[in-house]
């Protein structure tokens, strides 16, 4: 089912972005491709950055409404502003002092988020690892298939769910416990809500909310 979901996806993409491989919009402000990465220079200002089979790179310091790729890791340098982050099959590499005014998403890959980055809402991937290093997040941080790390001090205002399996019913067969780390100076306000096996490990000094899971080994 997740096969034929990825295939309905990539054919709806392409159909949408029918025509050249790559454009520009006469204003320098969007830029889209079908087939290629995007190079989003340092200091530019976008609308959006948008491709369907190629990575994204955001530039140090540049401004954009949204980037987003269908098959493609998106990696986002220091100090950048960004309203909306989402891929399907790729990594999202976040890195020092970003701003992301709404969601940063993937399906198939892992999150990574740097020191003093912002996350106004939601951070969440189906099947890939979670880590928030000394970064703040709005909303939610789920998975349903990865470990979530928070270290140096990240603070997670929406709280932490683990899922077991996706909107269509489908679950998964490896019921391995996934690990969930909270580090000592990090802070989740939120509910810890785990609806498959989890290690949880909260560190001494650590301030989280109620958790919630019948199948929770604390560590």
């Amino acid at each position: 089912m997740k096969s034929t979901a990825f295939v309905i996806v990539t054919t709806l993409a392409l159909i949408a972005w029918a025509g050249s491989d790559v454009s520009v919009a006469s204003n320098g402000r969007d830029i889209t491709s079908v087939n290629g990465e995007i190079n989003a220079r340092a200091g530019e200002t976008y609308d959006s950055l948008s491709a369907v089979n190629g990575s994204i790179h955001v530039g140090s310091g540049v401004t954009a409404e949204r980037a987003k790729t269908v098959n493609g890791e998106i990696e986002i340098d220091n100090n950048a502003k960004i309203g909306e982050v989402s891929t399907v099959n790729g990594e999202l590499e976040i890195g020092n002092d970003v701003v992301i005014a709404r969601n940063a998403s993937t399906v198939n890959g892992s999150v990574q988020l740097g020191k003093s980055t912002r996350v106004g809402g939601d951070v969440s991937t189906v099947s890939g690892e979670i880590e928030i290093r000394g970064a703040e997040v709005g909303g939610l941080v789920s998975t349903r298939n990865g470990d979530i790390d928070l270290t140096d001090g990240a603070h997670v205002r929406g709280g932490i769910h683990v899922k077991t399996k996706n909107d269509s019913g489908w679950r998964f067969d490896n019921d391995e416990p996934l690990k969930v780390h909270v580090c000592s100076t990090c802070v989740v306000d939120g509910e810890l809500r785990f609806d498959r096996p989890v290690e949880l490990r909260v560190d001494a000094g650590a301030k989280i909310g109620k958790v919630i899971g019948e199948s929770v080994t604390r560590r």
